[in-house]
């Protein structure tokens, strides 16, 4: 164990990041950990809500979470880590940014969302001394440095399950529903189970996908992986394309995978008879020797190159 003192900062509404916590504790003496998804702030006075209000028509920024991440500021900024390791460094303000990167020697940012979806990124690339990216385009526009995301769980599986069960498929309502909604006619035209959830605010069930209003929380999402056969993928084509959590869930459960992201061909542990990648979203046909094959093992090496204990040595890798 080093004798280092190490700041994580993230924003996990989903425990992907538990693993990463776990594994600097495993090597540096002291981490300090926040996750700025579980801080909540209430405005003082109604002033403050109203100047926020103005302040976002103006500038386009919340000052709401100036506010709500201020007190984890206060409580670091006079501390001195060897290293502080940050994701969604967006969310933070300048000056906010500023007070951090003083606290320390070495400060690293990853981002799991592209810059064409949150704007700000780039804004905040200046602060620190390398950010790496699981967007292949924004590594190479931004000069910045590619890592994807990785296996956020420890126990990985070493057999294929060969359940019979449904596919799973869980994402929040936004322009992909549509997509979803045609994967789930062709499941049901040729009478392939499946269970897809979409968030909504509203608890709907038309009868293809389940609607629920309630965030589904990380432990229920792996319980629905570890019975399906298949996982199924939508992700936000024409925004990003890196490769979301569902895919490194596949690789680490030994799960099949269904997925609209091309670039996916582009990985080394790439194999069609385990992963089919829709070409044309608007017309769904999958063959059905797809869904009758069995999970084809990957070599272990390209399993292990994935765990979440390589990517903080490469994130850290100074």
């Amino acid at each position: 164990m080093e004798n280092k003192k190490v700041l994580f900062i993230t924003f996990d509404m989903s425990g992907y990041y538990t693993g990463v916590y776990d594994e600097l504790k495993s090597r540096y003496s002291t981490v300090d950990f926040y996750n700025t998804a579980t801080i909540s702030y209430k405005y003082k006075n109604f002033f403050e809500k109203v100047y926020s209000f103005v302040y976002k028509i103006f500038t386009g920024r919340k000052l709401k979470n100036y506010y709500k991440y201020q007190s984890l500021i206060n409580e670091v900024k006079d501390n001195s880590y060897d290293i502080i390791l940050i994701v969604r460094p967006d969310l933070f303000f300048d000056a906010q940014l500023t007070s951090l990167k003083k606290a320390t020697n070495y400060f690293v940012a990853y981002y799991h969302d592209s810059i064409n979806n949150i704007k700000r990124k780039s804004e905040v690339i200046h602060f620190f001394d390398k950010v790496y990216s699981y967007e292949k385009a924004d590594v190479e526009n931004y000069n910045l440095e590619f890592l994807s995301n990785f296996i956020y769980f420890s126990e990985i599986s070493n057999n294929y399950n060969q359940t019979n069960e449904v596919a799973f498929s869980v994402m929040s309502k936004d322009y992909r529903l549509n997509t979803l909604k045609k994967v789930a006619q062709f499941f049901r035209q040729n009478k392939l189970d499946y269970d897809f959830y979409v968030i909504d605010k509203q608890d709907i069930n038309d009868g293809l996908i389940t609607f629920f209003s309630k965030r589904m929380n990380n432990e229920t999402v792996v319980e629905h992986i570890k019975k399906s056969k298949i996982i199924v993928d939508i992700h936000k084509y024409g925004i990003q394309d890196g490769l979301t959590f569902r895919a490194f869930e596949a690789i680490g459960y030994r799960k099949k995978l269904i997925t609209t992201n091309k670039d996916i061909k582009n990985y080394d542990f790439y194999n069609s008879n385990n992963i089919h990648v829709i070409d044309d979203v608007k017309n769904i046909s999958i063959p059905l020797s797809f869904f009758e094959t069995n999970y084809e093992e990957i070599p272990i090496e390209l399993v292990e190159k994935y765990i979440v204990k390589n990517w903080v040595t490469t994130i850290l890798a100074q």
